[in-house]
């Protein structure tokens, strides 16, 4: 099967294809790792106690020591009205000293402005009387 006019030729090896152009493009995109997933510890849940409202007790009584106080600073704010106002507080101030110890600040600052107030009175009540004696002495001349 050979034919005697032809002769073989080697194979030609194909030409190889020019190098493309290598242009840069964007980076591959870059994932996180997944998430490591572990199996839930199991903890004995803890107990709570249930919280209740608490009510504090009844506060004893101010009312005296109040009376006091308010006694007080009205007997200095009424200069002419002061040593009634003023006596008041100081009644009302030593009744409470008495009575009701746990209210201090109020029965002590009745007590202090009530005899501020007494003394304020009796200061007014004291000039008053001089002007109203200068002025009979001054009209029966």
């Amino acid at each position: 099967m050979s034919d005697p006019g032809f002769t073989p030729v080697e194979p030609v090896p194909a030409a190889a294809a020019p190098p493309m152009p290598v242009t840069p493009g964007p980076p591959p995109p870059v994932y996180p790792a997944p998430p490591q997933y572990t199996q839930p510890q199991y903890t004995q849940p803890q107990y709570v106690q249930p919280q209740y409202p608490v009510y504090a007790p009844p506060q004893p009584s101010r009312g005296l020591a109040i009376a006091a106080m308010v006694l007080g600073i009205a007997g200095i704010l009424t200069a002419g009205w002061g040593p009634l106002v003023g006596i008041a507080a100081v009644v009302f101030g030593h009744i409470a000293q008495r009575r009701q110890p746990h209210a201090r600040p109020f029965w002590i600052t009745g007590l202090i402005t009530g005899y501020i107030g007494i003394g304020i009175g009796l200061l007014v009540l004291t000039y008053v009387l001089i002007v109203v004696i200068a002025a009979i002495a001054t009209a029966s001349s």
